[in-house]
């Protein structure tokens, strides 16, 4: 079954960051700088969803606290894509992922895929062979989180609520 209308909890950085990781080199310009995210949790297709599940995994995101998080990539990377990432354990982001899973199952909520992907940001869906690279760091505190579903094949994310994190959460 190929995924049509996969839903993610994602982290977008603000304009500045994304005007920064557009201006660099391996970057696709042909992918709009709103469409930067760091990947928190996949969740599951909402093509194949019940119409009940989406309400009930907003309904757990409602009642979701935590504290902002810092993200720092330090590496450009050619894997299958090429992908701002870092070597440094992001132990913050981690822990918020980890958080974020026990809540939502905690809640009984859906999450069929559930998978907590090593941050990161895909800057060329295509990639480009030219291997690694170190560069200046770029990043920022994720401050919020976004339900986004994407419409494979259409270069779509579709905004289904935003959370702020706030500090007395911890």
């Amino acid at each position: 079954m190929r995924a049509r209308n996969p839903l993610y909890v994602m982290a977008k950085p603000p304009p500045e960051v994304q005007a920064a990781i557009a201006a660099l080199p391996r970057n696709d310009p042909g992918r709009g700088p709103d469409l930067l995210h760091v990947t928190l949790i996949s969740l599951y297709d909402l093509h194949y969803a019940p119409p009940e599940w989406l309400p009930a995994t907003i309904a757990a995101l409602d009642g979701f606290a935590a504290a902002p998080f810092a993200l720092r990539f330090d590496r450009i990377e050619n894997r299958k894509a090429v992908t701002l990432r870092t070597r440094d354990p992001l132990a913050e982001a981690r822990a918020f992922q980890k958080a974020l899973v026990n809540h939502l199952l905690a809640r009984k909520a859906p999450i069929m895929d559930g998978t907590t992907p090593e941050p990161h940001i895909t800057i060329n869906y295509r990639g480009d062979r030219l291997g690694s690279q170190k560069m200046p760091p770029i990043g920022w505190t994720v401050d919020e989180i976004i339900l986004t579903e994407s419409i494979v094949g259409k270069t779509t994310h579709v905004e289904h609520g935003r959370w702020a994190l706030r500090a007395e959460a911890t």
